[in-house]
């Protein structure tokens, strides 16, 4: 080939969006060259076509983005031979405009009052975009500075908190736009609405006093009494406005990471007067002095107080300072005035009911004292027999110190072992055991062996006479004393503690029916051991085993034999 390919087509910048077409022609040279598009390194797939003696190859790109900016398209014309001819390139670096894409990388900054912030937002485009700020609902601050994709904030202040937003244009549509939002923490602030001081009217219900306030945290408000550390929620409710209330309360605000701050407001209740409870019932001694006190709270203060007396017969008289015996003292306190009456030398002549009275522009109260006067000997009385009370109580309560701690009192009392044996001490019995054939409690015979079972030593039943031979057992003749005899038995003294010696070979039935009854228990009777045969004369024939016919040769050895056993028995 005379020279390389040429490449047509894409001249000029293209926008991100549209179409691109690049056709790529070979001239000259045999055999025909070979044509290949190239993005880079990587083979486009294409479609060639012959042209009269040349060769050319088109490629087609649908829709252009901001990627193909840049991009190196080369088309390659290959004859076949390197050897002979070399292989020969053209190239063209696609321009493509495209709008800006904004990306912002702190979508929130957080700063205190008086610091200084930068809000920052990354811009992509071409050609370069240029770069606006600002402030959504306002304009930037006076001393903020921007600086193509920065914002500088040197001191920032509260009213500097909100969205900022960094908006990028180049002429291609559409516009890039990103937000950013500024935290600005500032301790709480206050606000002005609340009065330093409310007027509420005496006997008033359901008044309140709400407080604002700002900040960032949002702050926590609470009221609370002045010096105190009672709080309560906002806003600050009254449901009964009474005297008492009236006084200094300050509304606290508070957020994390500030101090909290205050502010004082005076509650100043007004109203008619209001006396404070007391005694209703005065009750002295005839010839000493009666002190009636009277403590009026009201705003404003009464001028003067009052004092009449009422007596038992109706009479009602205004008492006076300068009437004989008489004394009437008026002082300030901090929400009213207090009032005193005294009256010297009482008798039965000065009982009555008095009456504290005090007005003001709102109204006026009063309050009723009832005194009573007594004889002084009964007073003398109640306070001799007071008095020997107490020192009888001192004196009962001394002897009983000295009784306990000389241990005439609260004396240990040593267990009683008498009833025990000195010798030996009773093996212990299961509660739950019974034994079978040992009577009972109210059977009201000693026997020869004694048990402990539920806590008590029971004796045995009676030995019973008129039984065969087959149901003789351990029996006695005769009633015996259990202090001749030891604790118990040499051989309940060998056997297992609960075992019955007599469990081992047979009970007869009745001893065991006539036990149970004496003893009111449950009792399932055992089969009887069946006697030997006897012949017709009434005889004892033993059977031998088998193969062993042997019985006793005459009557005499019978009887032997069973006075034998009984002897063993017995």
């Amino acid at each position: 080939m005379s020279g390389p390919p040429r490449i047509t087509g894409g001249e000029l910048t293209a926008t991100a969006g549209e179409q691109l077409s690049l056709t790529c022609r070979a001239s000259g040279g045999h055999p025909a060259a070979r044509l290949t598009w190239l993005n880079g390194t990587r083979s486009f797939s294409s479609t060639s076509d012959s042209a009269g003696s040349g060769k050319t190859l088109d490629l087609f790109l649908p829709r252009l983005t901001k990627w193909d900016n840049g991009a190196n398209f080369t088309c390659l014309a290959d004859q076949g031979f390197p050897q002979l001819a070399r292989t020969k390139a053209s190239s063209r670096i696609l321009r493509v405009k495209y709008p800006p894409v904004v990306q912002v990388p702190s979508p929130s900054v957080h700063v205190r009052e008086g610091e200084p912030a930068s809000l920052s937002c990354m811009v992509d485009s071409n050609p370069k975009a240029d770069v606006t700020w600002r402030k959504v609902g306002g304009g930037l601050p006076e001393l903020a500075v921007p600086r193509d994709h920065l914002l500088l904030l040197p001191k920032v202040s509260p009213r500097d908190g909100g969205p900022y937003q960094c908006e990028a244009d180049n002429g291609v549509r559409p516009a890039g736009l990103g937000t950013v939002t500024l935290q600005v923490y500032y301790p709480p602030v206050i606000e002005d609405t609340l009065d330093s001081e409310v007027t509420m009217l005496h006997g008033q219900d359901d008044l309140s006093i709400e407080c604002f306030a700002a900040g960032n945290p949002k702050p926590h408000i609470r009221w609370r009494r002045k010096d105190t550390s009672l709080y309560w929620d906002n806003p600050l409710r009254f449901h009964r406005v009474r005297y008492d209330v009236q006084g200094t309360y300050q509304c606290v605000a508070a957020s994390d990471g500030f101090r909290e701050v205050t502010r004082d407001v005076y509650v100043d209740v007004v109203g008619r007067p209001s006396i404070q409870g007391g005694l209703t019932t005065l009750t002295v001694a005839a010839g000493s002095n009666a002190r009636l006190h009277c403590e009026i709270l009201a705003d404003p203060i009464p001028a003067t107080v009052t004092w009449t007396w009422q007596t038992k017969d109706g009479a009602e008289s205004v008492v006076m300072a300068t009437d004989l015996g008489v004394i009437i003292t008026e002082e300030p306190t901090d929400d009213g005035i207090a009032s005193s009456l005294v009256v010297e030398d009482v008798g039965i002549s000065e009982e009555g009911t008095y009456v504290c009275q005090a007005a003001n522009m709102f109204g006026e109260a009063r309050r009723e004292i009832r005194l009573e006067v007594t004889d002084s000997n009964d007073s003398l009385v109640v306070i001799s027999v007071s008095m020997a009370t107490l020192v009888l109580g001192i004196v009962g309560a001394i002897i009983v110190c000295v009784a306990v701690k000389k241990k005439w009192l609260c004396r240990e009392r040593k267990p009683d072992t008498s009833t025990l044996s000195s010798t030996r001490s009773m093996p212990p019995v299961p509660k739950s055991v019974k034994r079978l054939g040992h009577g009972t409690n109210d059977s009201g015979v000693e026997d020869l062996e004694l048990q402990e079972l539920d806590g008590t030593l029971k004796p045995r039943p009676p030995p019973r006479a008129g039984k065969e031979w087959t149901s003789v057992g351990l029996s006695y003749t005769a009633l015996a004393h259990s202090n001749t005899l030891p604790p118990y038995s040499t051989v309940e003294r060998h056997k297992p503690d609960g075992e019955d010696i007599r469990s081992r070979g047979r009970i007869p039935e009745e001893d065991i029916m006539d036990d149970a009854i004496m003893d009111d228990t449950e009792y399932i009777p055992d089969d009887p051991p069946a006697p030997p045969p006897k012949d017709k004369k009434r005889r004892w024939t033993r059977r031998a085993p088998p193969g062993d016919m042997t019985v006793p040769s005459s009557l005499h050895e019978a009887e032997n034999a069973l006075n034998e056993i009984q002897a063993d028995s017995i």
